[in-house]
């Protein structure tokens, strides 16, 4: 293979390292998660759909570990610095398939993700009918959205066979297909965030606790902004134009975002640390004042405050404006 230069200051071994740092770091926050949540009490069908969109995620990187120079070299050819010999061509067909298969396992990592936080909800939304209601919409649009970015992938080059042949899609309208799919897949993966975190605040618009609960809540909830930030600059970074966009740069924030979702997935689980802290250190200088003292305190923990089922903010005892089911269901039910 020919000696492969730099693409923008970016080399092989910068991409390389870079993708295994993102993919390690969403490892280590999923596996804190799974810890968490075992140590707990138990694991859940969302932790399941994380381990899903880790293993896809690593998948991922193992195909980019085989691609990276393929891509390089492909981006010299491009630019004249070498010429398309016989080998490359037939190292350019292996390369468009496997980035074919690369594009739909990136989106089919971040929708498992947002399939994580559906069934979170789902399991809190159970007998509360108003938010059902939300809930399927959501997971509606999502769903639609996911197979939008087939239809739109599928559709950026006629007929598809051509998709594997080296230069066979760069017809005006096959650019502009192609370019509109990563634009199409991005408004619908950052509108289903939104409308995911909105379930959560929509329910935390009707409880009745204090300013600072409220925010602590909120933050948990609205955690799926970090990842929207990032799905935002993706699509500013790769730049579509009048060309197809750049591999290079669509491998790495690709695997950033992904690397990303499942972090953001993982984040709320870490809330219970440090509320068992704050009991602690609590219960501790109650202890110091006396017995008696202490014993209501733990036993006001005990009973208002169950340790949440899956590793989170736990919403027992909190009064709503809400009667019934949905109170009820929210005294039963806990926040990641």
């Amino acid at each position: 293979m020919a000696v492969i230069s730099s693409a923008g200051g970016l080399t092989p071994v910068d991409l390389e390292v870079i993708i295994w740092l993102v993919v390690g770091t969403a490892v280590l926050f999923a596996v804190a998660r799974w810890g968490i949540r075992w140590y707990v009490l138990r694991l859940l069908w969302d932790d399941a759909a994380v381990a899903v969109a880790v293993l896809l995620h690593l998948s991922l990187a193992v195909m980019y570990r085989y691609i990276i120079p393929i891509m390089f070299e492909l981006d010299k050819v491009a630019k004249g610095e070498a010429p398309p010999t016989q080998a490359f061509l037939s190292r350019a067909a292996i390369f468009l398939k496997l980035q074919f298969a690369i594009i739909v396992l990136f989106w089919t990592t971040v929708w498992v993700v947002k399939i994580s936080f559906l069934i979170f909800y789902r399991n809190l939304f159970a007998s509360l009918r108003e938010h059902m209601v939300g809930w399927w919409i959501t997971s509606g649009f999502t769903a639609v959205a996911y197979l939008l970015c087939w239809a739109f992938q599928l559709g950026s080059c006629v007929p598809i066979s051509h998709y594997f042949i080296l230069g066979a899609c760069e017809t005006p309208r096959d650019i502009r297909y192609s370019n509109a799919c990563l634009y199409v897949a991005a408004a619908g993966d950052i509108i289903s965030d939104l409308m995911i975190m909105g379930l959560g605040l929509r329910l935390l618009w009707n409880l009745q606790i204090s300013a600072r609960e409220k925010i602590a809540l909120g933050a948990i909830f609205s955690v799926g902004f970090i990842k929207i930030a990032f799905a935002i600059i993706r699509v500013v970074k790769i730049g579509a134009t009048a060309r197809h966009v750049n591999p290079i740069w669509l491998a790495l924030w690709s695997m950033i975002e992904a690397s990303v979702a499942i972090v953001v997935a993982s984040l709320p689980s870490f809330k219970v640390l440090f509320a068992r802290g704050r009991r602690r250190r609590s219960e501790i200088r109650g202890a110091k004042w006396s017995k008696t003292g202490h014993w209501r305190s733990h036993h006001r923990h005990s009973n208002d405050m169950i340790e949440p089922l899956d590793g989170g903010i736990a919403l027992d005892g909190v009064e709503t404006r809400a009667n019934g089911d949905e109170e009820n269901q929210l005294r039963n039910m806990h926040v990641r």
